[in-house]
C-alpha cells in the first residue's frame, strides 16, 4: 500500500511543477518536465503522450492524457500503469500552509501490472527513488510519508489488474475496477468503496481504515472490510498490520461460490466434495494472520454444506496445496460426496447392477488435512457409524480415517477406513467389529439384506475401480464373523425340510438361529465360504459357496439337519442360486446323490469287515471281533511261529 502513496505523492509534486509554469512554459515541456520530476522521487519513468491541462478552477491542479509509468527491466507484462486520463487537484489554501491537499485524484481507463519474479522481486519496489520532499522544501525523514497528506477523494474508473507470480506460479485478472479512496488525514479513518470483475463474478468492496500513516509504519490499526460477491459476502473486524504483516480479529464468511475469493488469494478454484463446501461454507471465528503466511482460527463455528462443526483450525500454505490441521467437534456429519459419483439407491446399484457412473475425487486434492472429529455420527457412504472418536489424514488425495472410539450397526467398531485417490479411487477397509448388527452392516457394505444377527468379527477388504461396478467387482480379502441370536430372511429352511417342498414361504419367511459363524476370503469381487455353521432349536445347517459381490448374484449350499419334531434326523441339501433380489431355491440333487453313495459305500465298508473279522477269528483259533483284536492275534502268531523256526535252526525243540 505504502508505493501508492508514494506514486501520488510524486504526481503531486508534477501538478505542482504543472501549475507553476502554467504562463510560461508550453505543455509539451511540462510533461518533459513531470517526467524528469516522477523518475527522481520513484525511480520510474513517466510519459505523457497526450495533453497536459493545468487548472486553477475549479480545482488546483493538472489533467493529463495518455500517462505511462514504466516497470522495471526485468517485467516483460507491460507497464506499471497505462491511464487515458489522470486528473490531479490540490486544495490551494492548504498548499501554501505547507500541507499537501489532494482533494481529487483519478485515473480513468487505468491498467495495472503487478509481478513477483521468480527470484522473489517485486515491480512495486520504488526503492530505487529519491524521499519525496514535503511541497514547502523541507525534508521529509523517515516516517510514512503521509505526515502533512490528506486526500479528499481517489478515484479508478472502469480500471484492470493484472498480477503475476511466478514462484507461485499463479496469475489474477481484475476488470471492471471502479474504486473511490478517502483519506482525510494519516492519522484519521480513511475509507474505500468500489467494486470488481473477476473470473467473470463481480464483487464489492466497502473498508475502513484507522490511521494509514500508523498502519503504513507497521503499527497494528483497526480495520473493517466488508466483501460481496455473486454467491457469496466476508467481512472481517479487527487490527492489522504491514510491517510485517499481521492480522486479528473476528471474519464472518458465508458464500455458495468461493471461486472469485481464490482468485483474489491467487489460488485456483476448489473442487470440494458434497459435505465439504461444494454448495456452501460458512464461517465465523476469531482469526490470526502471522507473518509467514499461516492462519489461526479459535472458537470457529464452521458450516460445509448441511454439516455444522465447532472448534479450532490451522491453515498452513504448503508448496502444492494448503494444510489444515484442525479439533472439531460437531453433530452427525455426512461426507458420503467422498465417495460418490451418481449412485442410485441400493448402495449404489441400478436395476441391472451396480453403478457404472465415474467417482470424482478431485475433491481430495483440494487440500492436505490432519483432523481430530468427536462427532454424534459420520456416514462415509461405504460405512454408517455412530458417535465417534476419530482421527482422519489426508495426504495429497489419500484420505485416512482411524476409528479411535467408534459406535456403529449398534455396537463398537474399530479399524481403519482410507479412501484414496491417488491414481484412480481405491477403498480399503480393516475393521474389528464387537457385538454389531449384521443386516445393517451387509446392506451398506454389499447391498445384501437376508442377514439379522448381532455379534463380532473381523473385515478386512480392498476396492479399486473409478466407479461403483468397478469397485464391486474387485474387492479382494478377508474376514470371519460370529453372531449370536438371528435370523435369514426370505428363507424358511425348517419350513422347506417339513414340507418336501423349497418353494415353501410359510408366515414370515425366516430361518430363525441361536448362533452363526463363517470366515471367509474374497477375490476379484467373489466371496468364498467353505466353514458355514447355524445351530437352532430345531436343528443345525453347514454350508458352503460363492456370493458374487460384484455381480451381485448367489451360488451357496445349505445341509440342514432337523433334530426335533417328526422330521429328526432329515438331511436334505438345499441350493440357494441366482440374483440377490430374487434368489432360487432347490433340493442339491448332487449332493444328495453323494451322501446316499457314501452311505452305500460305509454299508459295504462295513459288510467287508464283518466278514474279515468271521474269516480271521476261524484262521487264527481266536475270535477277532475289532481290527485291535484281528493286530493282536497276528502279533501273537508271528511271535510263535519265529520261536519255532529258531529252535529248530540251533537244534532245539523235541524230536531233534
Amino acid at each position: 500500500m505504502r508505493w501508492i502513496f508514494r506514486i501520488v505523492g510524486a504526481l503531486v509534486l508534477v501538478a505542482v511543477l504543472a501549475i507553476a509554469a502554467l504562463f510560461v512554459i508550453p505543455a509539451e515541456r511540462i510533461a518533459a518536465l513531470a517526467g524528469d520530476q516522477f523518475e527522481r522521487a520513484t525511480g520510474r519513468s513517466m510519459t505523457i503522450s497526450g495533453d497536459v491541462r493545468p487548472s486553477i478552477w475549479p480545482t488546483l491542479g493538472v489533467r493529463a492524457e495518455g500517462v505511462v509509468i514504466g516497470n522495471p527491466a526485468w517485467v516483460e507484462d507491460g507497464p506499471l500503469l497505462q491511464a487515458e486520463v489522470m486528473h490531479v487537484g490540490i486544495g490551494a489554501s492548504a498548499l501554501w500552509g505547507g500541507r499537501v491537499q489532494v482533494q481529487r485524484f483519478e485515473l480513468v481507463d487505468a491498467q495495472i501490472v503487478l509481478v513477483r519474479g521468480e527470484d522473489g522481486a517485486v515491480s512495486w519496489d520504488f526503492s530505487g527513488g529519491e524521499e519525496v520532499e514535503a511541497v514547502n522544501g523541507d525534508g521529509g525523514s523517515g516516517g510514512s510519508g503521509l505526515e502533512n497528506f490528506s486526500l479528499d477523494i481517489a478515484e479508478i474508473t472502469n480500471g484492470a489488474l493484472f498480477y503475476r507470480d511466478s514462484v507461485a506460479e499463479t496469475e489474477l485478472r481484475i476488470s471492471d475496477v471502479d474504486m473511490v479512496l478517502t483519506l482525510p488525514s494519516a492519522e484519521g479513518r480513511a475509507t474505500l468503496e468500489g467494486g470488481a470483475v473477476m473470473n467473470g463474478a463481480a464483487i464489492s468492496i466497502d473498508g475502513v481504515i484507522d490511521g494509514v500513516g500508523p498502519l503504513l509504519e507497521g503499527d497494528l490499526r483497526p480495520v473493517v472490510l466488508t466483501a460481496r460477491w455473486t454467491g457469496g459476502e466476508a467481512g472481517f473486524d479487527g487490527r492489522v498490520g504491514l510491517v510485517p504483516l499481521g492480522v486479528e480479529g473476528t471474519i464472518a464468511l458465508d458464500a455458495t461460490d468461493l471461486d472469485p475469493v481464490m482468485a483474489l488469494a491467487g489460488q485456483p478454484a476448489l473442487e470440494l466434495p458434497r459435505g465439504l463446501g461444494r454448495d456452501r461454507i460458512a464461517m465465523n471465528a476469531a482469526v490470526t494472520l502471522a507473518s509467514e503466511g499461516s492462519t489461526h482460527l479459535r472458537e470457529a463455528s464452521i458450516v460445509l454444506d448441511d454439516n455444522r462443526l465447532t472448534g479450532d483450525v490451522d491453515i498452513l500454505p504448503g508448496d502444492d496445496r494448503p494444510m489444515i490441521r484442525a479439533r472439531l467437534q460437531g453433530g452427525a456429519l455426512d461426507l458420503t460426496g467422498l465417495s460418490e459419483g451418481g449412485a442410485e439407491a441400493e448402495g449404489g446399484a441400478g436395476a441391472t447392477g451396480w453403478s457404472r457412473d465415474p467417482i470424482d475425487v478431485s475433491g481430495l486434492f483440494g487440500a492436505d488435512a490432519d483432523v481430530a472429529l468427536v462427532l454424534a455420527g459420520l456416514d462415509l457412504g461405504m460405512a454408517t457409524l455412530d458417535a465417534v472418536d476419530i482421527r482422519a489424514t489426508l495426504q495429497a488425495g489419500r484420505l485416512v480415517t482411524e476409528l479411535r472410539e467408534v459406535a456403529g450397526y449398534g455396537g463398537t467398531i474399530g479399524g481403519q477406513f482410507i479412501v484414496n485417490g491417488r491414481g484412480g479411487l481405491s477403498m480399503r477397509s480393516d475393521l474389528r467389529l464387537n457385538e454389531v448388527q449384521l443386516a445393517p452392516l451387509l446392506t451398506q457394505f454389499a447391498g445384501y439384506e437376508r442377514l439379522e444377527g448381532t455379534g463380532s468379527g473381523t473385515i478386512d477388504l480392498l476396492l479399486v475401480g473409478n466407479s461403483m461396478h468397478a469397485l464391486m467387482n474387485s474387492v479382494s480379502g478377508s474376514g470371519s464373523l460370529d453372531f449370536g441370536q438371528g435370523a435369514i430372511l426370505g428363507l424358511d429352511i425348517w419350513g422347506m425340510i417339513r414340507n418336501l417342498d423349497t418353494s415353501y414361504q410359510g408366515e414370515g419367511s425366516r430361518t430363525v438361529y441361536d448362533s452363526l459363524a463363517a470366515s471367509f476370503t474374497v477375490a476379484d469381487g467373489v466371496l468364498s465360504n467353505e466353514d458355514f455353521a447355524m445351530e437352532s432349536a430345531v436343528g443345525r445347517v453347514s454350508g458352503s459357496g460363492t456370493v458374487g459381490l460384484g455381480a451381485r448374484v448367489l451360488d451357496y449350499t445349505i445341509i440342514p439337519e432337523v433334530l426335533a419334531g417328526e422330521a429328526s434326523g432329515i438331511r436334505v441339501p438345499l441350493r440357494i442360486s441366482g440374483a440377490w433380489s430374487d434368489p432360487n431355491f432347490s433340493i442339491d440333487l448332487e449332493a444328495l446323490a453323494e451322501a446316499e453313495l457314501q452311505e452305500q459305500i460305509d454299508a459295504l465298508e462295513e459288510q467287508a469287515t464283518g466278514a474279515l473279522q468271521e474269516a480271521a477269528s476261524e484262521a487264527l483259533g481266536t475270535d477277532v471281533e475289532t481290527v485291535e483284536d484281528l493286530e493282536d492275534a497276528l502279533e501273537d502268531r508271528l511271535r510263535e511261529e519265529a520261536e519255532t523256526q529258531l529252535l529248530r535252526l540251533f537244534g532245539g525243540g523235541s524230536g531233534n
